[in-house]
Formats: C-alpha cells, sequence, structure tokens
C-alpha cells in the first residue's frame, strides 16, 4: 500500500490522502481549503483520482463539492446514500444550523468493487448500520472504516436518520473476518496495536447495547 496521510478536519472528522500512483482521499471533513493546503504539500491536488465518502455525513462531506472543482476529482460514494447528499437531516447538517450541499457524486458504488490505484488496490465493503450506504475500504491489511468502527472498540452511532444497530452489528462481524493491521478511522487516533481484537471488542459492544 502507498503513503498514507491524515489530513487536518473539523470537528475532529479524518480524512486521509493515500499518495499512491492514482491518489485518492477517503473522506474530505467540512472544509474544502484546508484539505487543499495539506494536500498540495504531499502531491500535486489536480493528480487526485477520486474522493472517496465513507458515508454522507456533513462533517466528512461537506468540503467534496469544492475539493472536486478545485482538482478535477471524481466524487464516490454508495448508491444507498447517494440520495441522501442532499437531504439536511440525513446528512446532519441540520444539527450543525446550516443545509448540505447539492452533492453530485460521479461514481455510484454498489460494494465489492476494487478501487485500483495504480500500485495497489482496496476493496469496498458495504458497511451499513450508521448510515444505509456506509462503506468501509480494505487492503494489504489497512482498513479504511470511516464510521463502522473506531478504536479501542467503538463504533458509529446508529441514533441518526438511516441508522440500524442490527445492521451495523452485521457490518463489524464482516470485519472481524479481515486481518487488520492498522486502522483508519473516521474519528479518533491511526491505531496498529492488535486492531483485530479492538474490532472483535466493538462487536461485543454493540451486541450489548443491543
Amino acid at each position: 500500500m502507498a503513503q498514507v496521510h491524515k489530513i487536518p478536519s473539523s470537528y475532529n472528522a479524518n480524512s486521509y490522502l493515500i499518495a499512491a500512483k492514482r491518489p485518492i482521499l477517503v473522506d474530505v471533513g467540512m472544509h474544502c481549503e484546508l484539505a487543499l493546503r495539506s494536500i498540495e504539500k504531499i502531491i500535486v491536488p489536480n493528480a487526485l483520482e477520486y474522493i472517496v465518502l465513507t458515508h454522507c455525513h456533513y462533517d466528512h462531506t461537506f468540503g467534496a463539492l469544492e475539493l472536486a472543482e478545485q482538482t478535477g476529482a471524481r466524487i464516490v460514494i454508495h448508491k444507498n446514500d447517494a440520495d441522501l447528499l442532499s437531504d439536511d437531516h440525513a446528512t446532519v447538517s441540520d444539527l450543525f444550523g446550516v443545509s448540505t450541499p447539492s452533492i453530485m457524486p460521479d461514481v455510484i458504488l454498489q460494494g465489492g468493487e476494487m478501487l485500483n490505484l495504480g500500485d495497489a488496490d482496496l476493496g469496498v465493503i458495504h458497511t451499513p448500520g450508521h448510515t444505509p450506504g456506509s462503506i468501509c475500504l480494505y487492503g494489504s491489511k489497512q482498513l479504511f472504516s470511516g464510521d463502522t468502527v473506531f478504536p479501542n472498540g467503538s463504533f458509529g452511532r446508529t441514533d441518526l436518520k438511516g441508522g440500524d444497530l442490527n445492521q451495523l452489528i452485521k457490518s463489524i462481524k464482516l470485519l472481524t473476518t479481515r486481518d487488520v493491521e492498522t486502522l483508519y478511522a473516521g474519528h479518533g487516533d491511526v491505531t496498529s496495536k492488535n486492531v483485530n481484537a479492538q474490532i472483535r471488542d466493538s462487536l461485543r459492544f454493540a451486541e450489548q447495547v443491543l
């Protein structure tokens, strides 16, 4: 896998630049300029291939449209969250007191695809529960988990529009079948400390909540 750079964002929502031959950005955060200033220190911005949104929530997506316009990157999201991008309640932008921008994704995922980064591949795993179209990306024992699972046995909330704890438990069970050495979550620190055990802890915690 190519080098992964954690890109500064806001409201503690993580964004990651994978500096491969075909670079991609996993989530954006709320401020395009903040992301762009960091990206241009690492790659030529117009080399960015994709902006992959792990789910539709405002704190992960708001800067995507402007960043796509400035770099030419294509916006990618799962089909079940694509229509929610214009819904202030589903994106939780209403919690921030603003309206969500009208984002028209360029690539619609079904789950199961492989994203070719030129020198590596990332598999798309559909992991509904936090939102209907939440996804994780997995390759080279690295997992970009969005808000499906977090470090230290935590997981994404399911009390917002489209959330479903039963679905989330099934999604986390699916993640326990992967061998993960490094976890890049949508919130929290990057961790490489016994990640498989951390994901199993997330599953046990979710099952206890149910």
